[in-house]
């Protein structure tokens, strides 16, 4: 499978609806979403820092489209309202795959295209997503505080969560950099997470991984203003006017 749009949208609910948010995930395992355009999708629950403990008022809706034009066809439709009306906050990420090896439930959904040239102060996401042996539990887990604190430390990262599709074995992590160089820094230059990627293989986690690079084209929503501001002022040019930003930018999130 050829990648062309990927997005990423995050739906954060008040307590009060956190029941409803939790039963949306139960009716799309039912019944996935059916769309024009729409080749690879996954819902899933988020855990508070990365941890054991789940976090009933954050989601995530991740999917892979043929063109931008089918991907807002679908956010604008009756059965997308009717799971994300009644989210306090959402916000989506509109990105393009760099690379991507591995699998995910048999597949590379975000294989490029073609070659991508990276904009170099463009923010990048990376994705890691792996099946867990059920042997390996217990050592993967006990890993995770350090890798977690490893990344927290990092002043380039813009945002990160963890996420999964079911509870502890199968686990998803997303995160967004300010810039290429910036997780390239992070992940070949400083001690610790190169020690984790290493120690993945040797104790041999995981039965299914995948890792992939994005570039970030467009951030929606107030969860994502700071990485909205930053792919701004990478695309447009200097002096160029907020309202002649916005008047090409069409946010529908909350």
């Amino acid at each position: 499978m050829k990648a062309s749009v990927v997005t990423f949208t995050i739906l954060r609910y008040h307590s009060g609806q956190q029941y409803h948010a939790f039963a949306n995930i139960g009716r799309w395992m039912m019944k996935p979403f059916s769309a024009g355009g729409l080749r690879f999708q996954k819902m899933m629950g988020s855990g508070r820092g990365f941890g054991l403990i789940p976090d009933f008022s954050t989601y995530v809706f991740l999917a892979v489209w043929d063109n931008e034009q089918a991907a807002r066809s679908f956010f604008q439709a009756d059965r997308w309202q009717q799971y994300s009306r009644k989210a306090a906050q959402t916000g989506t990420l509109w990105m393009e795959p760099i690379k991507s090896h591995g699998q995910w439930s048999g597949e590379n959904p975000f294989a490029p295209e073609q070659a991508q040239v990276i904009t170099p102060n463009l923010p990048v996401a990376v994705l890691t997503r792996a099946t867990i042996r059920t042997g390996a539990l217990l050592d993967f887990w006990r890993h995770v505080p350090q890798a977690r604190s490893r990344l927290g430390e990092q002043p380039n990262l813009l945002f990160s969560i963890g996420v999964g599709e079911k509870p502890l074995v199968q686990q998803c992590t997303v995160s967004v950099w300010r810039n290429a160089a910036a997780i390239d820094q992070f992940a070949y230059r400083q001690s610790g997470h190169k020690e984790i990627v290493k120690a993945t293989r040797q104790r041999r986690w995981y039965t299914e991984e995948l890792f992939a690079r994005f570039s970030v084209r467009s951030a929606e929503g107030s969860i994502f203003t700071t990485i909205d501001q930053l792919v701004k002022a990478a695309t447009f040019p200097t002096g160029t006017t907020l309202t002649e930003q916005s008047a090409v930018s069409a946010p529908d999130s909350k």
